[in-house]
Parts: C-alpha cells; structure tokens; sequence
C-alpha cells in the first residue's frame, strides 16, 4: 500500500497545495504548533512525512544551527523538492523512506511533529510506539492539520486514489492508541483552525 501512496505523492509533488510556501493563514494556525511545542532552539525534531520541506523550512530556522531536524516522507518526489528547499541546512538530515524503517535516536527526540500526515500511516499504533520511543522522557508530540477531522477525512474518503481510506481515528481511539505508546493528551481541539493534539510522554 505504501508504494501506490508513494507514487501518489509523486505525482503531487508539483501540485500547489505541496509545493507552494504557506500564506498568511496557513502561517497563523502554525502559530499554536509552536506555542505548544515551547522554545525549540537547540532541540531536536523528528518529521515523519515532510512533503517538500515546507515546514522542514520553518523547523531549521526555529532549531537553529545548533539543532537538528529529522525529516523523512515516502515519496521521491517530495523529498528531492525537500532537498532543493533547504540546500545548504547541514543541521537538517533529509531521508526518504517510511516511519517503520528509519533509524531514529532512542529517547534522542524533543519533538515529532506529525503535520498533515498521521492519517496516511498504515500503522498508527506502531507508528505511535516508534515515535514514543523516539522521544526524550518529557518530549511532545504533536499531529496536527490545517482543516477539522470531519473535512480531512471526507476529502480522502471521496479522493478515488491511494489516500481514500485514510482516516484521522475518532478522539476516544485517538486517546486509546496514545495511552498505549506512553503518551498522555495534554491538549486536543478540533475546529475551524484545524485539528490539533499535543501528547506528552509520560
């Protein structure tokens, strides 16, 4: 399933909605991402599916050179754009492949940042438990994005493609699956601005 995603995102990789920088009101619902996830310079952030490097970007400004940042997404596409996007970033380390597969630090992590790409995980509770076990004791993770559950799941239910069962669980699975990998909610919202869960590990 993970190949015809990737090809998917491929073929997406030039598409506005992936390629372009963020506007004035993407920028605004990040700004609660980043009032969440408290001072950063230094830190070290995981982002599973990074897309172009969009937030890769931002995330390299906000660690600074003394940070780092772990970016990584299935699609060739999406990575090569990445790649161009943050030419020069020493401190980012850019990969493609899957969650399941990279080599990520054990209790090495500050912050996985899950933006836009938790529903397309084929194994969320395995991909919470790497991600947990990637973080730092203490460190947050947060799964965020730009529209409610209910639109995000609906655009994927209707998209015909790769993607059309790719669904963000119910708050109550959510808190289930979370509970499971060592990570406690500290905040959850679901409106107009997006959807949002910031979870701790215990």
């Amino acid at each position: 399933m993970y190949a015809r995603k990737a090809d998917f995102f491929d073929s997406q990789s030039d598409a506005s909605w992936a390629a372009d920088d963020y506007g004035p009101e993407e920028l605004a619902k990040l700004v609660r991402v980043f009032a969440a996830a408290g001072p950063l310079e230094g830190k070290t952030v995981l982002e599973p599916g990074c897309g172009t490097g969009r937030l890769t970007k931002i995330l390299a400004r906000t660690v600074g050179i003394r940070g780092r940042v772990l970016a990584m997404d299935i699609s060739a596409g999406m990575v090569a754009a990445a790649k161009k996007r943050l030419t020069g970033q020493a401190h980012v380390e850019l990969r493609q492949g899957r969650l399941e597969i990279f080599p990520l630090p054990v209790d090495g992590v500050d912050l996985a940042l899950c933006h836009q790409v938790f529903p397309h995980l084929e194994d969320p509770k395995g991909a919470l438990a790497i991600l947990s076990r990637s973080l730092k004791d203490r460190g947050l993770l947060i799964i965020c994005h730009f529209k409610p559950m209910s639109a995000i799941n609906d655009v994927h239910r209707k998209a015909g493609t790769a993607v059309a069962k790719d669904m963000i669980p119910e708050r109550e699975e959510m808190e289930r699956l979370c509970s499971g990998a060592n990570l406690t909610i500290t905040e959850f919202t679901d409106d107009e601005r997006g959807y949002f869960l910031c979870a701790k590990k215990a």
